[in-house]
This record gives C-alpha cells, sequence and structure tokens, in this order.
C-alpha cells in the first residue's frame, strides 16, 4: 500500500516541480533602458522567454545605485518569477557607499549566474601627447596633482580603479565624480579633465580618434580592441580588482532546482555565437559561473572592495 500511495505522489510532485514559470517572468535591471546592462537582459529575456515557455519581461528600476531594483527583488516572492540583473558594484560596493541598505548583499539574495564580465579601458585625452601607460605615467609625474580624471561618482568603480591606478604608479590626480558616465565622457571628449577608466561606451571615441586607449583592465584583451593591451600584460596584474561583472540574482529562499534551471539557460544562450558577438561589440567578456561560484566571487569582492574604499576616502551617504 505504502508503495502504491508513493508512486501516485510522485507524478503530482513532479508535475509541481516542472510547472516553473506558472507565469511571465519579471527580470527588473538597474539601470535606465540603454547601456550594456539592459542590452544583456533584453538578450537573455528573449531567450529565456524561448525556452521557459512564458514570456520574461525586462523591467527598469533606476536610481540610488541600483538598491532601487535591488530592494524590489529582495523583498519579491521567491518563486523565481522576478529575477535581478545588476553590475557588481551595486553588490559589493554600494554597502561602503551608503550608510544603509535595504538590503544585504550576501543575504538577500540567491545567486544564479555570471552572464558577463565587465572590463574597463583607461581612456585619456589626446591633448596629453600618451600613447603607451608608460608615457603617461610620466606626464602624471610632471605634473603631479594638475590632472583630473572622471568617474560616474564617488565610490564606483570607475573611481576605484583611479585609486588603485595612482596606487600602483605612486602618482597622484585629482577625482572629479559626475552623476553618471555620460557627462564625464562629454567633458573627457572637451578636454575639461584629462582621462578616466570607462566601459567600452568609449569605443566609438578611440576608434574616431578622439580618446586615447591605452590599457584594459580584466585577464584578456578586448575584441573590438585587439591592439590595446592588458594590464597584466604590462606588469600590473593587481589592477584587475577594479574589474566588474554582470549578475543575475532571484530573492533569498529560491528553490535550488530553479536556479540550476536558470543557469543552465542563461549558460546556454551565452554561449551561443550571436550572444558572443553581441557581447563582444559592447566590450564585454562573456562569462560562466555556477551559483555557488558567484556567491564565493560577491562574499571576496566584499571583503577585498573595504579596504580600496577606505583607501580612496569615500564618506557613506
Amino acid at each position: 500500500m505504502l508503495v502504491v500511495v508513493a508512486s501516485a505522489v510522485m507524478p503530482l510532485w513532479a508535475s509541481a516541480q516542472q510547472a516553473y514559470p506558472s507565469k511571465p517572468v519579471t527580470l527588473v535591471v538597474t539601470v535606465a533602458a540603454g547601456g550594456s546592462i539592459d542590452a544583456v537582459a533584453r538578450l537573455l529575456a528573449q531567450g529565456l522567454g524561448t525556452t521557459l515557455g512564458q514570456p520574461v519581461l525586462v523591467v527598469n528600476r533606476a536610481g540610488a545605485g541600483g538598491n532601487i531594483a535591488a530592494e524590489s527583488v529582495a523583498s519579491a516572492p521567491p518563486d523565481g518569477h522576478t529575477l535581478l540583473i545588476t553590475s557588481s558594484s551595486t553588490l559589493t560596493l554600494n554597502p561602503f557607499v551608503y550608510k544603509s541598505l535595504p538590503f544585504d548583499p550576501e543575504k538577500s539574495f540567491t545567486p544564479i549566474a555570471m552572464p558577463a564580465r565587465l572590463n574597463m579601458i583607461l581612456v585619456v585625452h589626446p591633448k596629453l601627447g600618451a600613447s603607451t601607460v608608460q608615457e603617461f605615467v610620466s606626464v602624471l609625474e610632471a605634473q603631479p596633482d594638475k590632472l583630473n580624471y572622471g568617474s560616474s561618482g564617488s565610490g564606483t568603480l570607475p573611481h576605484l580603479a583611479g585609486v588603485l591606478f595612482a596606487s600602483q604608479t605612486r602618482t597622484r590626480s585629482n577625482h572629479v565624480p559626475y552623476k553618471g558616465v555620460a557627462p564625464a565622457n562629454i567633458d573627457l571628449l572637451a578636454g575639461h579633465i584629462e582621462f578616466m577608466f570607462d566601459s567600452a561606451t568609449t569605443i566609438q571615441h578611440i576608434r574616431a580618434g578622439k580618446l586615447k586607449a591605452l590599457a584594459v583592465i580584466g585577464p584578456k584583451r578586448l575584441a573590438p580592441l585587439p591592439g590595446v593591451s592588458t594590464f597584466r600584460e604590462l606588469g600590473m596584474p593587481e589592477m584587475e580588482s577594479a574589474s566588474g561583472w554582470y549578475g543575475v540574482l532571484a530573492p533569498a529562499g529560491t528553490s535550488t532546482e530553479i536556479v540550476q534551471r536558470l543557469n543552465r539557460e542563461i549558460g546556454r544562450i551565452m554561449r551561443q555565437p550571436e550572444s558572443i558577438e553581441r557581447v563582444a561589440a559592447m566590450g564585454l567578456e562573456n562569462a560562466s559561473a555556477t551559483p555557488e561560484e558567484v556567491a564565493s566571487i560577491l562574499s571576496s569582492e566584499l571583503r577585498r572592495f573595504a579596504p580600496i574604499v577606505k583607501q580612496a576616502g569615500v564618506t557613506p551617504q
């Protein structure tokens, strides 16, 4: 009798497990529409919508450095129908930039996947006449505290990259925080600031000769800029501490079955030739990680960034 009961129950249990998703899935993005995170989100939404058999809706909730989007997902039911895609800085830097967060980076989420890595580029204004990192360092040494570099805000990854660079090269320059990357780019192109660490959004300006790319933060060169060396090649591997990544996460408590399925599907989507080409065109590096690896990387970076943020003199807001 017990065997019969168990056999009768098992199909019901299996059916319940296979019911996911039972409705449209919402993929919440931490930035406004446009830009590389949003592009990756829409790439995933298209692929997941096909394989999951339910629409995947991209919802942009920008503001507060990603905190608004992250909070909305952290407080959602852990049923796999509300997911977050964010740059790593929302999770690894915001704890040191904001006095309080409406979520815990490690406890409020269940990591799912890492679809891409963000490797920044050191770009300078052509007026400096520097074509290599060594030449640029010489310019900085000749003008201590005279040159300015921009960032998307105090405590952001481009800011910390500048702090690391100054520490590695023993040079001094002035940090100019902006409210986002776009205004910083405008001033760099106009020559109001001399350099910055930026994402691949500057590639069009590099190709046009309006900016000069000196080095890439990351383990390998960017496909759109094959002639630009990595900092590792130049003997400065420590600069990779300022590299970022994009993560997909679910609310804490989401079932292992759902997480593993989403991880497999995201990995499959990102391995498609079209996806690889689109990601490379954005200056991103196609990445792959298990949920456990994403959790480990997150924990490690929280410890790693603490002293760097302190060195940068960032005051929590």
